[in-house]
């Protein structure tokens, strides 16, 4: 399961409309963890984008936030899709990941 946190640009954080750092805002931080124990999904599965509503142009800084959740998107459902095809192989590389976790 996947989140997009929309409209991040209206909860005061302190980004000064540099939106490339939300990821470093402690507020953005809170909001993300409050969503994701409220929807029971990893903090990772929750995306913060900005909308474009007052903007005439396209700004660099949306569209990277955009962009990323997009392909964070596609990364969580090429793995679901690896799972429906061949669970043996899913499952294989479960375990794998887990013996290298272990082994760090």
């Amino acid at each position: 399961m996947a989140l997009f946190l929309t409209k991040i640009d209206e909860v005061g954080l302190d980004l000064n409309n540099d939106y490339t750092n939300v990821f470093n805002d402690q507020t953005a931080g809170r909001l993300v963890e409050t969503v994701s124990k409220m929807f029971g999904i990893p903090r990772n599965n929750v995306m913060p984008v900005k909308n474009y509503e007052m903007e005439s142009e396209v700004e660099m800084d949306v569209d990277i936030l955009a962009l990323l959740a997009l392909r964070r998107l596609q990364h969580l459902a090429l793995d679901r899709l690896e799972l429906l095809v061949s669970p043996e192989v899913a499952a294989d590389s479960a375990v794998e990941q887990s013996n290298m976790s272990d082994t760090a």
